[in-house]
């Protein structure tokens, strides 16, 4: 209520109490004190006191007016020192503002942990706060945390990150992440994806409904050949270079790695039938020939193709005593 509003209602109210007071009683009362008498009509005398305490009250509602209207002042004052300080806190300017009132305290230490810059702990008095802002703290740091308790839908940012880190602490976990999807339409599932290709063994990788491409294909070759434990069909091993679609470096670089765990003869059966799907497989089909000591084979193919002068080149100088590697040709 205003000031103004309360001493109108006020002075309404001493009217008619007063009013009814004299009507009921219009003569007059003495009293006296230490000598001194004073009459005044029993009215006037019922209604002094509510105008000692309507006196009071007004001060009152004053004294509150004026610190309402100097909290308000103060934190207007805050207000202004608060957008000063989000923009320094923004451009990475250490700047500890002093506030008035408590009003922005807690804004003001969550604009500091919000803040791209933000090397600095927070101090957060209110603990569900403080709590939040250590989650997302062990989340940016890589950690996995519990957010049950926040009833958070599973496309939140932070759920995201928390799968994210789970991935990071487990690659096995993304066997969870990847049991209900049909495709890799966000960055979690590849992300998981591409775990999976580098740890899980091809037996499970194929029951991923997910097309392989490419780059998929060339990393699964080359665990094939460095990992002494992860298997493969023949069958799917071809797939997968008929995949790649290398050049005929790139299938040489193939087949010299493969040649390590590989026998010669099923590495060459291999390569004839990837030289059969792709033409630029050739090059590494020969140079298998080459390697392994298959010279009328290899003769055979140059007798009825001059697609191959490196080839020739190796031929004419093994007729020659000059036995010199392939690798000259394909480092």
């Amino acid at each position: 209520m205003r000031l103004k509003h309360f001493i109108v209602y006020s002075l309404i109210y001493i009217g008619l109490v007063g009013i009814f007071a004299f009507v009921q009683n219009a003569s007059s009362y003495k009293v006296s004190l230490l000598g001194v008498g004073l009459e005044l009509p029993v009215a006037l005398w019922f209604v002094l006191p509510i105008i000692i305490f309507a006196i009071l009250a007004i001060f009152h509602v004053a004294w509150s007016g004026i610190a309402n209207f100097r909290q308000k002042q103060a934190i207007k004052n805050d207000e202004d020192i608060y957008e000063n300080y989000a923009k320094e806190i923004l451009l990475g300017i250490e700047n500890d503002k002093k506030f008035k009132t408590d009003t922005f305290k807690t804004s003001n230490e969550i604009t500091k942990f919000l803040s791209p810059w933000h090397t600095h702990s927070v101090n957060i008095a209110n603990e569900d706060i403080s709590e939040i802002i250590n989650v997302l703290e062990k989340l940016k740091n890589g950690e996995v945390v519990e957010l049950k308790k926040y009833k958070l839908n599973n496309d939140n940012p932070l759920v995201i990150q928390n799968e994210f880190n789970k991935l990071q602490e487990n690659s096995s976990y993304a066997k969870e992440i990847l049991k209900d999807k049909k495709t890799l339409d966000d960055e979690l599932s590849k992300k998981a994806y591409e775990a999976a290709l580098k740890t899980f063994s091809y037996f499970d990788i194929k029951k991923f409904p997910f097309e392989i491409s490419k780059d998929d294909a060339f990393l699964l070759v080359e665990r094939y050949a460095k990992e002494e434990n992860f298997e493969m069909t023949k069958d799917d091993l071809l797939n997968l270079l008929i995949i790649c679609d290398l050049d005929k470096y790139g299938y040489v670089n193939v087949a010299k790695s493969l040649n390590k765990k590989i026998e010669p003869d099923v590495l060459i059966a291999l390569f004839n039938k990837l030289n059969s799907e792709k033409e630029s497989a050739s090059y590494a089909y020969l140079y298998l020939l080459y390697e392994f000591g298959m010279m009328e084979e290899l003769k055979d193919i140059l007798n009825y193709s001059d697609e191959y002068p490196e080839f020739e080149i190796l031929m004419d100088l093994r007729d020659q005593g000059k036995n010199i590697s392939a690798n000259y040709f394909f480092r």
